[in-house]
């Protein structure tokens, strides 16, 4: 639990490393002194290595000569031995002190203002209203209201369609999204043609208005006119109408990818190596010194962060990296797992890129095998409505 851990840190304790022949009367003489050891590894027949408190280890010399055991201190965890090295190098500790306090106040401010997402909207256009509202280089950046920023930029601000700010340490990120101009709606009254805006083969064709140039089966590509609004009649003047009608056809997409049926899985031996960061803003302090000892290692991280404090988030946090050595272990994969794995991921990859309400008819994948490799090709076949308005460019009187 957190609190025992917590207990153990602030009350200090040691790792330590017994060898001998009477490991379990080493044990059995702990216990009935009342001594509390903990995380008990047994690295060989007559190694133990086990934490246990300061008072604890002291009371051990009573029991290691009865024992016949060798105790040694592999590592000393905890803030007794914290602070007295700290009283040990005061120097140290009065320039580690004042460099948080320059590092909080230099923190607290923000120093880079990055804009992203703008195309149509002038970059110094929005650094102007940015700073008209409060946010600019030099700022203290806990006295801004950022939800009233943003809801100001999205009322005053034209072509907005959404705008986000994050504080990131000393730099203030402002992601913009613009309006998206919607395709020029020809009016009724304007003549125009039915194109195909993709290519694809015509499944039916209704035209409401105009005459139709192709018929099912045809194939289209895009830019084809399908239904135009040219009308020619034998004895009569041609005359120039607003095409209108319904032109679905079938459509494909395609996919490629592959899979390795060889696969490496990191294994955990049981070998750890902490390492402690305090961050601070956008500086690190390594509190853990030494190399890593692995060279094969399988790393997870936790971050813990003080509490905000009056709504004021405070730029102090703690990194734990956890460096566990790893051994590699080869696998492979059973092929047909792999081939629906593959189908699976690129099913999904596809139809993301596909249009909304469209109706899939088919799918087909054809696999090719490569020694240790499996690449595959999708195509799925889809039925979507392909004709768009285009305006008549030319009008013979």
């Amino acid at each position: 639990m957190l609190v025992v851990k917590l207990w153990n840190f602030f009350r200090g304790y040691v790792v330590i490393k017994i060898e001998g022949l009477s490991l379990e009367k080493f044990i059995n003489y702990a216990i009935s002194r009342g001594i509390y050891l903990w995380d008990i590894v047994r690295i060989d027949y007559t190694t133990l290595e086990a934490k246990v408190g300061l008072k604890g280890y002291k009371e051990l010399r009573h029991i290691v000569k009865r024992a016949g055991c060798k105790v040694r201190i592999r590592e000393k965890i905890g803030y007794p031995f914290f602070m007295h090295k700290i009283r040990a190098r005061k120097m140290f500790t009065i320039g580690f002190v004042a460099s948080i306090c320059i590092i909080l106040c230099t923190t607290s401010f923000v120093w880079n203002i990055e804009i992203t997402g703008n195309d149509k909207i002038l970059k110094e256009d929005i650094e102007k209203y940015l700073t008209n509202v409060g946010l600019y280089e030099g700022v203290f950046k806990y006295k801004l209201d950022i939800d009233d920023i943003e809801n100001n930029m999205m009322i005053q601000m034209k072509n907005l369609a959404w705008v986000g700010i994050q504080i990131q340490g000393t730099k203030a990120i402002v992601e913009i999204v613009e309006n998206v101009d919607l395709p020029q709606k020809i009016p009724k009254n304007m003549p125009c043609d039915i194109v195909a805006k993709k290519k694809g083969v015509v499944e039916k064709l209704i035209a409401k208005n105009g005459d139709a140039i192709v018929m099912k089966g045809d194939i289209v590509e895009k830019g084809e006119t399908l239904i135009t609004g040219a009308l020619t009649r034998e004895g009569l003047d041609s005359r120039y109408v607003h095409a209108f009608g319904e032109v679905f056809a079938r459509t494909y997409y395609e996919e490629n990818d592959g899979i390795s049926l060889k696969k490496i899985r990191k294994i955990k031996t049981g070998n750890k190596f902490v390492r402690r960061i305090i961050k601070i803003g956008n500086n690190q302090i390594i509190l853990s010194l030494g190399e890593i000892p692995y060279n094969n290692v399988i790393i997870e991280k936790k971050n813990k962060s003080l509490s905000n404090w009056r709504k004021i988030k405070i730029p102090v946090e703690m990194i734990i990296e956890e460096y566990y050595e790893a051994i590699d272990q080869k696998e492979t994969l059973d092929k047909n797992t792999a081939k629906k794995a593959l189908r699976e991921k690129m099913t999904v990859n596809l139809v993301k890129k596909m249009p909304e309400n469209i109706k899939i008819l088919n799918q087909d994948i054809k696999f090719i095998e490569e020694k240790d490799n499996i690449k595959a090709k999708l195509t799925i076949e889809a039925l979507e409505q392909i004709g768009i308005e285009q305006k008549i460019q030319t009008i013979i009187k």
